[in-house]
């Protein structure tokens, strides 16, 4: 049988993902900072990704369809797809609303007391930030009536930052295109956030919308989430209309932790696609980890201070997580060591041992474009003031953890997850502050935007857009483009958009994380680690080790038992913030899909499916429709996807 030739990304399709990069990178900020609503493109969900595909994939879609006689085909919709989920991972958490305000922030917050004009500003690298202390100000406070924005002051540094970002991107491209078939033919991840946009975007020729709308089960799902948040929506309009509480906390060991057992349900959608073992081992892990927390709080015993971003997180916890997350990856590779012997010598020699017709990049351009991208990103480090052995061990700590994390993601399909610990902290562990110095320090902490809390990142989304680019059989060297078109648009529409409302309202008057809590979070780590200087922090590196040790033996018994039913990977995820707020969701699809296997056998699993991604559908459709109507009527507030 021959196979059929791959689906070419046609020109329309590129250009209307482009659309959907640029209302993500406008609408997000403003949602976030402005209306202080639902963050949807804030973590690896990419819930305005899905809200946007909802509408074009069962309104826009059709409607074209019937007016015009045309229509997008499923691997055009895949191409929008991939693309707003690449360019959904910019705006927010993942760099630009992050960046902007910590560039000015370190002179506008500066006071006597915390001295940052002596410990801090001395050591920032000019290129990086703008040089207008006006243009600084005015950022906080707002332009006057009629001002122009001062786009010039803006000009240089953003330039140096976009270019070292999209460089950054180029280097775990590069990564994920070596990977790729690792991950995808011989490790067979399940790539579960890529199984509901293959849902909504998969139709018949003769069909105006896919079946999977067809289904009421699809419908069910969806109304449960919805109705909840259009009630609480309602609440802030009207107050008769009653609040439904879905709020459960439950204390433990004395009240030393306390568990929120609110379902999120969009995760319980996703988590009912896990293999059991998986969707156990997350909250297995993520139960003991809170246990020992708790005990820890108890007896008060710990190795220090709590590092950023590992919250609530212990050093202790959270190092034995980074461990097993580096272990996780190691073993990855060495078990993939003859594919990556070939692609080398692919590279190399151009060895036909191996074909690359069907990746993002030419194995060689992937190999010696890595190599180039990461010099240059060290190079690019080293202007920022640090030294090279802070720049290379960041650096490298930085790409293993994304690695790592899109590999969780790629497999666990968690909505909301972060770095065990922040690679700027590794660095710091690892070589001492003494060692890194404050020049460093200051440089690492600039860098906090794109590496530190890392709630969604390019890599994770683009491991999932390649998944729906295997599945819908696209052309993956025209995907590349368009990947690079969408964080092209997005980054330049972001940092647009932000600036535009920093300067309108006035930074003080908008979110209060990015605008202000944020700056003195990240400048406190530094003065801190200035008044405590430090060799190597041995305690922080043994328990590293000892996640390490206890991850490679989870794993030999996972291997050698067969039907040993805690999958390891749940160590690996560790206990951050968004983590410890949806375990228990994960619970619940854990409990709810063993009872229908148990009962109903894999016929009843399939067939209730479409209600599960009905789950997700109505949380991420709710929320963004009633961003539409609060845009109209001037409401802020609604949060109606609440992971802080």
């Amino acid at each position: 049988m021959i196979a059929s030739p791959p689906r070419r990304v046609s020109l329309r399709a590129i250009a209307i993902g482009a659309i959907g990069c640029l209302a993500i990178a406008v609408g997000e900020p403003f949602s976030v900072l402005v209306m202080r609503s639902s963050p949807m493109a804030a973590d690896y969900s990419t819930g305005a990704a899905l809200f946007l595909f909802f509408l074009v994939t069962l309104l826009i879609n059709p409607l074209a369809k019937l007016l015009t006689g045309t229509s997008l085909h499923t691997g055009e919709l895949a191409t929008v797809y991939i693309m707003m989920i690449v360019g959904a991972a910019i705006p927010s958490w993942g760099l630009t609303m992050n960046l902007i305000p910590l560039l000015g922030g370190f002179f506008y917050y500066a006071t006597p007391e915390n001295d940052w004009a002596n410990t801090i500003q001395p050591y920032i690298s000019q290129l990086f930030v703008p040089e207008d202390s006006a243009a600084i100000q005015k950022l906080f406070e707002g332009n006057a009536q009629g001002e122009r924005i001062p786009w010039g002051a803006w000009a240089t540094p953003l330039m140096a930052w976009s270019l070292f970002v999209v460089n950054m991107y180029f280097t775990t491209l590069c990564v994920l295109v070596v990977l790729r078939k690792q991950w995808v033919e011989r490790e067979r991840l399940n790539f579960p956030l890529a199984t509901l946009p293959i849902e909504m975007s998969a139709r018949a020729k003769d069909q105006a919308i896919a079946p999977f709308y067809r289904n009421y089960l699809t419908w069910i799902g969806f109304a449960i989430p919805a109705l909840i948040s259009s009630v609480n929506a309602l609440h802030r309009y009207f107050n008769f209309v009653p609040w439904i509480d879905l709020n459960l906390w439950v204390p433990f060991l004395r009240n030393s932790i306390w568990v929120n057992f609110r379902p999120h349900f969009e995760v319980v959608g996703l988590s009912y696609l896990l293999n059991l073992d998986i969707s156990m081992g997350i909250w297995v892990f993520a139960l003991l980890n809170m246990l020992a927390i708790g005990l820890c709080r108890m007896t008060g015993w710990n190795i220090g201070p709590e590092q950023p971003y590992s919250s609530p997180s212990p050093p202790s916890i959270a190092h034995i997580a980074l461990g097993a997350l580096f272990f996780l990856v190691l073993s990855s590779l060495w078990s993939g060591r003859q594919h990556l012997r070939q692609v080398w010598r692919k590279a190399l020699r151009g060895d036909d041992s191996i074909d690359d017709s069907g990746e993002l990049l030419p194995y060689r351009v992937a190999v010696f474009g890595f190599i180039a991208s990461f010099s240059l990103g060290l190079f690019a480090l080293y202007a920022t003031n640090m030294n090279l052995p802070t720049a290379f061990v960041f650096q490298l700590s930085a790409l293993v953890i994304f690695v790592g994390l899109a590999r969780i993601i790629s497999q666990a399909g968690l909505a909301y997850c972060r770095a065990p610990v922040a690679p700027a902290v590794f660095t710091v562990n690892t070589l001492g502050s003494s060692s890194v110095g404050a020049p460093g320090l200051t440089a690492l902490a600039l860098n906090f935007p794109w590496s530190a809390d890392i709630r969604t990142f390019v890599m994770a989304s683009a491991a999932t857009g390649l998944k729906l680019a295997e599945v819908t059989r696209l052309e993956y060297r025209r995907v590349f483009w368009a990947i690079a078109a969408a964080i092209v648009v997005t980054l330049a529409g972001s940092i647009t958009a932000v600036i535009y409302l920093a300067y309108t309202y006035g930074g003080i008057n908008l979110s209060s994380w990015q605008f202000g809590y944020m700056t003195t979070y990240t400048g406190n780590w530094i003065t801190n680690n200035l008044n405590n200087m430090q060799p190597t922090y041995g305690w922080h590196l043994s328990f590293a080790g000892l996640g390490a040790f206890l991850m490679g033996l989870l794993t030999f018994i996972k291997n050698r038992f067969v039907g040993f039913p805690i999958h390891p990977i749940g160590l690996a995820i560790g206990l951050p913030h968004p983590v410890q707020l949806i375990w228990p969701s994960v619970f619940f699809a854990w409990l709810l899909k063993a009872l229908i296997l148990k009962y109903g056998g894999p016929r009843l699993y399939t067939r209730l499916r479409p209600f599960f991604l009905g789950l997700v559908l109505g949380a991420f459709g709710s929320a963004g429709l009633w961003l539409i109507i609060d845009t109209f009527t001037g409401m802020t507030g609604n949060r109606l996807i609440n992971i802080g």
